[in-house]
C-alpha cells in the first residue's frame, strides 16, 4: 500500500505532514510513503534522513509574485506535473496527501488525472491559493478549527493541528521535559523563561526587538531565542555586550529540532511568529504568547494569532510596532502571574493532541474505501 504525502518549502507546511507521516507509521510499518516536494525547499534537507524515499519535481508559486515570476512559477508547475505523471505510472499511489502549498499542486494535479483521491489538511485558519484549488478536487479537506472551514464553502473535518510526535510524548512529561530543558540550557529553575522563535527561518524584525530590548528582558527572565542562521552571530556578539548576569540569562541558538519539546516545556512565556505551527504547539503545553504576525503572507498569520487572541491564549503586536513595544508587553505579561495563568489556561483548553492519529485514521480509511469519513460543514454561525 502506498501513500504520497506532497508537503514542501517552509515548516508550517512540512511539519503537520510529518506528524500524520509518524502517524501512519504507526498504524501500518508496511506503509510507502512517498514524500513529493522540491529539491529546492526545506523538504530536501529534512525528509530523506528521517527515511522516506523522496520523490523532487518542481514547483513555484504563482500569487502575488509579479507578473514574470508568475509566469515562471506556472511554468514550472506544469512541467512539475507532468513529472509527477510519469512517476504515477511507476509508483502510483493509493492516496494522496498534502497540506497545501504551491509544492502540492504538481501531484494534485497529477493524481487528480489518474483518478487517485486526494485528501488535503489546512494547517492555517485562513487557506491559501493552493487548498482552495485543491479543495475542488480532493475527496475530503480536514481543517485545524471551525473557523477554518469558512471560506472554504464544502464539508470540512476538523481534525486539530497535527504535532508531532516527539512533542505529544514531551507535553505529556511536561515537567520532566522542563527540567531537562532547564539543564540543557544551564537556566535557573525559579526565574521565568521566555521563549523567542520567528519559524524555521528565523525573523529579522523580532531579532532586532530582541536586540533593543534585551537588557530589559534579561532583568526580568532567561531568553532562549531562536534567531535563524542569519541572525545568529549578530546576537552572540550582541549577548557579549551584557554584564556578565545577563549573559548567563540569554541564550541564543540558530535553529532547533528534537529539543523543540524542552524549549516548549519550560519556557512561562513565547514571543513569536503566528505560523500554523502556533495552533497545534502552543495549546499542546499551555503556553501563553505574545504573536507578532509576519505581514507580508496574505492574511494566514493575522487570522491565527486572532483565533488564539480570542480564545484568551495570546496577545498581538503588529509587526511594525513590536521593536517599539516588545520589553513592556513581557514585562508587564511577567508581572502579572494571575493573567498568564489564565492565557496558560485558555490555550491548553485548546490543545487537540490527538490530531495526527485522527489525520492518519482518515487517510486509512480512504485507502481501503471505507467511506466512512463523517465531514461536518463549517462556517459562519456553526
Amino acid at each position: 500500500m502506498r501513500i504520497w504525502i506532497a508537503a514542501g518549502g517552509t515548516g508550517g507546511h512540512i511539519y503537520p505532514a510529518l506528524a500524520v507521516a509518524e502517524a501512519l507509521r504507526a498504524v501500518d510499518p508496511n506503509l510507502e510513503l512517498i514524500w513529493v516536494g522540491t529539491r529546492e525547499g526545506m523538504e530536501a534537507r529534512l525528509i530523506p534522513p528521517r527515511g522516506y524515499p523522496f520523490l523532487p519535481v518542481e514547483a513555484g508559486g504563482v500569487y502575488g509574485m509579479g507578473w514574470r515570476r508568475g509566469w515562471k512559477g506556472l511554468w514550472r508547475v506544469v512541467r512539475g506535473t507532468l513529472q509527477a505523471w510519469r512517476e504515477m505510472g511507476r509508483r502510483r499511489p493509493q492516496v494522496v496527501f498534502t497540506t497545501g502549498g504551491f509544492v502540492s499542486i504538481p501531484a494534485a494535479l497529477a493524481a487528480a488525472g489518474s483518478g487517485v483521491p486526494i485528501l488535503v489538511y489546512l494547517p492555517d485558519i485562513e487557506p491559501g491559493l493552493a487548498v482552495r484549488i485543491l479543495s475542488r478536487l480532493a475527496a475530503w479537506v480536514a481543517v485545524t478549527a471551525p473557523e477554518a472551514g469558512e471560506a472554504l464553502r464544502r464539508p470540512a473535518v476538523v481534525t486539530g493541528y497535527p504535532v508531532r510526535r516527539a512533542l505529544v510524548e514531551a507535553a505529556r512529561s511536561q515537567e520532566e521535559t522542563r527540567q531537562r530543558g532547564l539543564a540543557r540550557w544551564r537556566f535557573h529553575p525559579e526565574v521565568p523563561v521566555v521563549l523567542v522563535f520567528g519559524g524555521s527561518r528565523g525573523a529579522r524584525r523580532l531579532n532586532q526587538a530582541v536586540a533593543r530590548h534585551l537588557e530589559t528582558l534579561t532583568a526580568e527572565a532567561q531568553v532562549l531565542h531562536l534567531t535563524g542562521p542569519a541572525d545568529l552571530e549578530a546576537m552572540q556578539r550582541r549577548r557579549m555586550e551584557l554584564p556578565p548576569e545577563g549573559r548567563v540569562r540569554y541564550q541564543p541558538v540558530a535553529y532547533l529540532d528534537e529539543e523543540m519539546g524542552e524549549a516548549l516545556a519550560m519556557a512561562d512565556l513565547a514571543v513569536c511568529r503566528a505560523g500554523a505551527s502556533t495552533l497545534g504547539e502552543l495549546p499542546l503545553f499551555g503556553l501563553p504568547a505574545v504573536l507578532v504576525p509576519y505581514p507580508y503572507v496574505r492574511r494566514h498569520q493575522e487570522r491565527n494569532a486572532a483565533y488564539l487572541v480570542r480564545h484568551g491564549g495570546a496577545v498581538m503586536i503588529p509587526d511594525e510596532e513590536i521593536e517599539e513595544r516588545l520589553g513592556e508587553v513581557v514585562r508587564d505579561l511577567l508581572r502579572n502571574p494571575g493573567r498568564l495563568s489564565e492565557m496558560r489556561r485558555r490555550m491548553a483548553a485548546l490543545a487537540r493532541p490527538e490530531a495526527a492519529d485522527r489525520l492518519a485514521a482518515l487517510v486509512m480509511e480512504q485507502m481501503k474505501g471505507l467511506g466512512s469519513v463523517q465531514a461536518v460543514r463549517v462556517g459562519r454561525g456553526q
